[in-house]
């Protein structure tokens, strides 16, 4: 692996997230050919993928633990399609911010910071305008636990290895986790609490400073 894809992984860590109350499979699942999945499967995909779609502005808190058991907080705001800021609360130095091309992660201590094309990142699934589960992206696994559905999947072209997975619930209609397993079957969790739909974000929220100039590239 590169330096470059080490860090974008480690970026994937940061942003998504394994919830403590799924029970998710402890190896990588095999992609699910469609004639397998059920009715209730499909239907539950239907109603993530239409969540999805009608997401124009969130506003939220988060906790996040690391796979070592570190516990980081903060709020998160996002604002369609590609914005998203996830501020971490001292003593963390870290801010995530989408402008809608660009995904920076910003070391605020450090004065340093790493950029990646959106369109290379899971997020995309997230914050995009128009969302095809069906056809963006591989469904490894549907899982039901009383109200709760996870959705276990691969990104078609993803660059690097590993599974997300959206919890949704579907009595309360949120999508209350995201959730990665990298390569090396590590996984990070993020709880997402006093979820704000009729948040309007101010725009410069999705506009970060960078601590030097980035290096010229095109966008994927």
């Amino acid at each position: 692996m590169t330096k470059k894809s080490a860090r974008l992984a480690w970026f994937l860590s940061l942003c998504l997230l394994v919830p403590a109350a799924t029970v998710l499979p402890g190896h990588p699942a095999i992609a699910q050919d469609e004639t397998q999945r059920s009715e209730d499967d499909n239907a539950a995909i239907t109603l993530l993928n239409t969540y999805l779609n009608e997401i124009v502005n969130m506003k939220g808190e988060f906790t996040q633990t690391s796979p070592r058991g570190q516990i980081a907080n903060g709020v998160f705001y996002i604002s369609k399609p590609g914005k998203m800021r996830f501020e971490y609360a001292p003593p963390s130095p870290l801010l995530v911010v989408s402008d809608g091309r660009w995904v920076t992660v910003k070391n605020i201590k450090r004065k340093r910071d790493d950029q990646y094309p959106l369109s290379a990142t899971p997020l995309k699934l997230v914050l995009a305008d128009e969302v095809n589960l069906f056809e963006q992206a591989i469904i490894l696994k549907v899982e039901s636990q009383d109200n709760l559905v996870a959705i276990t999947m691969q990104e078609k072209d993803q660059l690097v290895a590993g599974e997300l997975t959206m919890v949704f619930d579907r009595e309360a209609n949120n999508l209350v986790q995201w959730i990665i397993l990298d390569g090396k079957g590590q996984r990070t969790s993020v709880q997402l609490s006093n979820v704000d739909k009729e948040a309007e974000p101010d725009p410069k929220l999705f506009v970060v400073k960078r601590s030097r100039e980035r290096k010229t590239g095109s966008d994927r």
